[in-house]
């Protein structure tokens, strides 16, 4: 091999280091715990770099049979080459459809993406706003039965619980809450009961006229 082809291998294998350790600077990767969540599952991410940079990274979330794209969180400070997310509520019955969804993490030029399903499973997920008015209806006198109604007339408007609409009250309610409907809600609120086995025995006890709203 003659030193000027000798001289050119060396320049090209330069070249293409140099170049493969500055994709390799600024690369970004997103993976979620698990493929497939449900409505009561938190979101949770990873966000992994080769090289921390000044830059905040942002993720987007993406609904991918409505074509959105919609900012999820943004100015997140990467400290290390492993950022873990998780997400601050569950996800809602009310709010997210089942389907196929995807983040997209953006840092620096770097993009990066991963898909994830919510899935239905049969399981009843109540919203974790519920739980807090649930918390305060046992133990605190300014909440009221009616209040609590609300929480209820709530769930079956977003048929998280099923009720026939003759079972329910038009207009002007009269609320009938029997007190140890709040035996129930406290083991709930102990985690002693699932949210499915709450739900359906609220949906029971409307059904059967033992609660009024």
């Amino acid at each position: 091999m003659n030193m000027r082809k000798f001289q050119t291998i060396l320049i090209f294998l330069a070249v293409s280091i140099v170049c493969f350790s500055t994709t390799q600077a600024e690369a970004v990767e997103i993976s979620t715990s698990k493929m497939d969540y449900t409505h009561g599952d938190y979101l949770s991410y990873q966000i992994t770099v080769t090289e921390i940079t000044d830059n905040l990274a942002e993720v987007y979330l993406i609904i991918e049979n409505k074509g959105v794209s919609t900012p999820l969180l943004t100015d997140i400070i990467i400290k290390s080459e492993i950022t873990e997310i998780t997400a601050p509520y569950p996800f809602d019955q009310a709010i997210w459809d089942y389907g196929e969804y995807a983040l997209e993490v953006r840092y620096g030029d770097e993009v990066a993406k991963t898909d994830f399903n919510i899935i239905e499973t049969g399981q009843i997920a109540i919203p974790y706003w519920i739980n807090d008015l649930a918390k305060m209806w046992i133990v605190e006198e300014f909440v009221t039965d009616k209040d609590f109604a609300r929480a209820i007339e709530y769930l079956i408007q977003n048929e998280i619980i099923n009720i026939p609409l003759y079972d329910v009250t038009q207009g002007e309610k009269q609320v009938s809450i029997p007190n140890w409907v709040k035996q129930n809600a406290a083991w709930w609120v102990d985690g002693k009961i699932s949210d499915t086995e709450f739900a359906l025995s609220l949906q029971y006890l409307v059904k059967v006229r033992i609660i009024s709203i």
